[in-house]
């Protein structure tokens, strides 16, 4: 089954879409990069250049461990050749930065089965996935009909290795690729004396301008490995990283995925569940203990989902030591197996030297594994979601013993959130009798997996000290006095089977960890706020929870649900979104197919590739991005020039799903006419420019698509309309009170004391937008509030525009059960085009709800406009 990419693997592909985008717009990577990361971040950051390749575009995506940083760089291959190279058939150098994490990419790169192969065939085509050895030996054809990725490390590429020799030296087999190339392309590439180029793998790269993807970055930015990749002339780099490198070689981070929304898209196990002991074979015997009862609960989620799960505990025992005795893999081994009875066949090491793992599918069934014993040979290349319990027999004093290894309990098997809360949690044990040591030390481990240092207090749950120790720490059975009986017959069964009420002492008793709609279920049966208050101390109990924290609306298990733009399909109302006027037919052979001198102009072209003599840096960075699509296009020089087939050309790689191939052939055949008859070019001049050509085409047609848009959605809000649009209570957006994916986190000192949500999300800790937030917090007639996230189409209220959903800053629910959305607008900005259909298009929402909602949009500084509207009676 073709996997699709998350909400939050989609917003990081698009920031390198809009970046690559920026780059070809203002012709440089410098004030792309700028301007690009002004708009994500509200500041424009400097861009940092690589001094060997002025000019060259290069970005990070931070990506937190367990979130698909290889899944998304499958995808990103696609957005660089389109929307940076203008190229149908990219080669990619794909560096990663181990031999194992080389075979195991390789291997899934390779197989047409693996989610990887498939992201890459979805968005390219034909691919071949090669490696350094295979590369030398690739064929012209080849790399002119298909996309081609090398996969390899850093290392194989230097000099001084062998294998990195290859690299550079002549061969024979490769001297297809250079015979009649273009002369411009020449002056870019190495050559012998005589000004023929060298025929070598490290040649055909730099003709071919190579997308760099890099994983794991931090491991590979180093002064050398800049002087390597600028051997081979790249079109752009693109890192992916859960930690980025801050201080030798700072990465441009374009993008940063939060651990909140990894949890919202159901990618991590978190929170992470703690315990600590002194003594590490009562440790190992409650890790056994606790997977065990996982074990349990997981044969019962695969009765009620069909899903297989076989928990796996992960031992770190320590490196073997010649000065003292130390608790080494086989110390380890042998207390399972003598100690706690352990079969043997349910036990692997892994290790440099141990490969118990090869070959083994951890996933299979039949599998027997339950327990590895490592040191720190799982931190490269491994990858398991089964592992749940990492326990650690050494002393967890500082993040560098476990923040490789921690990875690999967090991942959530599936991606999918599982009926058991104790399946949706990470588990750690530590030998320590300091708590609070090992706690920071998993903190500062949390940190180095890419989790910011604020998520990452969050993430990490003490588990209370008991005078009978043991695994009552992790399920204890939580009673609480309730003065109401309770009306327990309305409970599920699976949830009537934990809860026991002693009407004798008044308590009612829960056995196991709350799930969330447990602790809803159970406050159901009762009438009180204070018998429901007494569910709420026993939910935060079996989590190990603190009990005297004030809790949020959402915590309280508090609904949050507001009316949205509906539309009657049939006798049944139903959101109003895009879909409703996309299926309004519209012709585009009909529309204007003509190309002014302001839409579509022809560059001029030098005959050079690259201004190689020029010693000012500065000119070449800002001719680097020109010079690529030259490049480019000299490569991709089509031999059979027709207008059929630069019509067929640009009916396939232009995407028009919306228009079928009867309205688009006509009406690309009149544009290629009107610039070949009316502007007076030849058809080689086109076919030359046929990417800028395919750009500036796209454009008009999507011109012609938002005016047949604009007029159906126009339609759509008249009130005379057969299907008009209303605001009902049957058609409501609901926040989900478990799910808040914020980017980042609001971190300032005022208080706010009603948002919905125990965080704060997208919110700066100053500036008029943070005015409005207090503003709102102590209005009194505000019951709570959200801070909307913007584009969080799961997670988020939004009214349809023409071109995208509006997500205004600020949702409320009123004391009175009225509903205000606020939108903030600095002054200057308030009445542009874009202003207007947000506040219109508000006041619609307002209109049809016949005064249960209410929106306003404040001019700047203007906050009293928000209790006016409030108070207003009219």
């Amino acid at each position: 089954m073709m996997i699709t990419p998350k909400e939050y693997q989609n917003r990081a592909l698009d920031a390198l879409r809009g970046y690559f985008r920026a780059c070809k717009q203002y012709g440089n990577a410098d004030t792309a990069y700028y301007d690009v990361t002004r708009q994500i971040f509200g500041t424009g950051i400097p861009y940092r250049d690589v001094k060997e390749v002025p000019g060259l575009p290069y970005v990070c995506l931070r990506i937190p461990t367990g979130g698909g940083k290889t899944f998304v760089a499958c995808h990103s291959i696609s957005v660089a050749a389109s929307d940076l190279l203008n190229a149908d058939f990219p080669v990619v150098l794909w560096l990663v930065p181990s031999n194992a994490i080389k075979e195991q990419t390789l291997n899934a790169l390779k197989d047409r089965n693996h989610p990887y192969r498939q992201a890459l065939e979805e968005t390219m085509s034909s691919v071949s996935v090669l490696s350094v050895q295979e590369a030398l030996y690739v064929t012209r054809p080849t790399l002119a009909t298909g996309t081609t990725v090398i996969v390899s490390t850093m290392q194989a590429f230097r000099v001084d290795e062998t294998e990195g020799r290859k690299v550079y030296e002549q061969s024979g087999a490769l001297m297809d690729h250079f015979s009649n190339v273009e002369p411009a392309l020449i002056a870019s590439l190495e050559t012998y004396a005589d000004g023929k180029p060298i025929q070598s793998l490290s040649n055909l790269l730099r003709l071919h301008r190579p997308i760099v993807i890099v994983d794991e970055a931090h491991n590979a930015r180093t002064q050398l490995s800049f002087e390597t990749l600028a051997r081979f002339n790249p079109s752009c780099i693109i890192e992916f990283s859960a930690t980025p490198d801050t201080e030798g070689n700072p990465s441009n981070v374009l993008h940063s995925v939060s651990a909140a929304e990894l949890k919202a898209d159901q990618m991590i196990k978190l929170p992470i569940r703690l315990e600590t002991r002194p003594n590490w074979k009562e440790l190992v015997g409650d890790a056994i203990e606790l997977r065990k009862h996982l074990e349990g609960i997981s044969m019962k989620e695969r009765m009620a989902t069909g899903e297989y799960i076989r928990p796996i505990v992960l031992f770190q025992a320590q490196p073997k030591n010649q000065n003292h005795e130390t608790l080494t893999v086989e110390v380890v081994e042998q207390c399972l197996l003598d100690d706690f009875s352990i079969p043997p066949e349910q036990i692997r090491r892994a290790t440099g030297t141990d490969k118990g793992l090869e070959g083994l599918d951890l996933s299979d069934s039949s599998c027997d594994v339950r327990y590895i014993i490592t040191v720190q040979a799982l931190k490269e290349g491994w990858d398991c979601p089964f592992a749940y319990v990492l326990c650690s027999v050494a002393e967890m004093r500082s993040s560098t013993a476990v923040e490789q290894i921690l990875g690999r309990i967090m991942r959530l098997p599936k991606a999918r959130r599982k009926q058991n809360e104790e399946l949706n949690m990470s588990y750690a044990f530590a030998t320590s009798r300091n708590f609070i040591e090992t706690a920071n030390a998993l903190e500062d481990a949390l940190v180095q997996n890419g989790f910011n240092r604020q998520e990452a207090k969050d993430l990490i749950t003490k588990i209370p000290e008991k005078s009978n120790g043991g695994l009552e720490q992790f399920w204890t059975k939580a009673t609480e006095a309730v003065k109401e009986i309770p009306k327990l017959e309305s409970l599920p069964e699976e949830i009537a089977a934990k809860v026991t009420y002693d009407e004798q002492k008044g308590e009612i008793t829960f056995s196991g960890v709350m799930e969330e709609h447990e602790k809803f279920a159970l406050q159901h049966c009762f009438a009180t706020t204070e018998a429901k208050a007494s569910i709420e101390r026993v939910f935060r109990k079996t989590r190990g929870l603190p009990s005297e924290q004030p809790k949020s609306p959402a915590e309280r298990g508090e609904s949050f649900s507001i009316p949205v733009l509906s539309i009657k399909q049939g006798n049944l109302f139903e959101a109003f979104e895009q879909t409703h006027f996309l299926e309004r037919p519209w012709e585009l052979s009909k529309c204007d197919p003509s190309l002014n001198e302001s839409e579509y102009s022809l560059k001029k072209f030098d005959g050079k590739v690259m201004e190689i003599d020029v010693s000012e840096r500065g000119k070449l960075a800002k001719r680097f991005i020109s010079d690529l699509h030259e490049q480019m296009t000299i490569l991709t020089n089509d031999q059979t020039q027709t207008v059929a087939n630069l019509v067929y050309w640009l009916d396939r790689t232009i995407s028009h799903q919306d228009i079928p191939p009867s309205e688009s052939g006509p009406f690309l055949t009149s544009l290629v006419h009107f610039l070949l008859d009316v502007r007076s070019f030849d058809l080689s001049q086109l076919y030359h420019d046929k990417y800028t050509l395919r750009q500036r085409v796209s454009e008009k047609i999507e011109q012609h698509r938002q005016m047949a848009f604009v007029r159906a959605y126009q339609s759509l809000l008249l009130p005379e309309c057969a299907t008009p649009l209303v605001v009902t209570p049957d058609v409501c957006f609901s926040f989900n009170p478990l799910e808040y994916p914020y980017n980042s986190l609001y971190k300032g000192s005022f208080q706010f004391k009603k948002h919905y949500y125990k965080e704060v999300g997208n919110l700066k800790d100053n500036g008029e937008e943070f005015d409005c937030a207090v503003f709102i917090d102590t209005l009194p007639e505000v019951k709570y509030w959200v801070r909307n996230i913007e584009r969080r189409e799961r997670h988020s209220f939004s009214l349809q525009t023409t071109t995208d959903k509006f997500y205004p800053d600020f949702v409320c629910l009123l004391s009175d059960g009225r509903y205000l959305v606020v939108e903030y607008k600095g002054a200057d900005r308030w009445s542009d085009d874009d202003s207007k259909e947000k506040r219109a298009l508000g006041e619609l929402w307002e209109k049809r709800s016949n005064g249960k909602c209410l929106f306003v949009m404040p001019k700047g500084k203007q906050l009293d406009a928000i209790a006016e509207k409030i108070r207003r009676t009219d």
